[in-house]
């Protein structure tokens, strides 16, 4: 069986599980359609969920946090956080505009 986003509890370092975010919810479901599209032409699933992702902290001011992240580290999820500027907001509208315009069909 095969489950992606919110349904899902991912482990990771810490005994911790990973953040349910969207980010990783189309991670994961990229890896499940490459698996599955594998799977139908007999071929060896080539892919695998790397536990990467990047997301947006929106503040006060038109500012906003970006952070990228390894949850899959060994030690510890690996997270490093940008000071939050308003670059960051405005690329977090851009990003926002583009999965209204675009959805989920790229």
């Amino acid at each position: 069986m095969l489950a992606i986003g919110d349904v899902t509890a991912i482990p990771i370092a810490g005994g911790r599980f990973l953040p349910k975010a969207g980010v990783f919810a189309e991670a994961e479901a990229e890896v499940v359609a490459r698996n599955i599209a594998a799977d139908l032409a007999r071929q060896r699933p080539p892919a695998t969920f790397d536990g990467k992702g990047a997301c947006f902290g929106e503040l006060s001011d038109g500012r906003a946090a970006f952070a990228t992240d390894d949850f899959y580290a060994t030690e510890a999820p690996d997270v490093h956080f940008r000071q939050p500027r308003k670059r960051w907001h405005l690329a977090k509208v851009a990003f926002e505009q583009y999965w209204t315009r675009c959805g989920v069909s790229r």
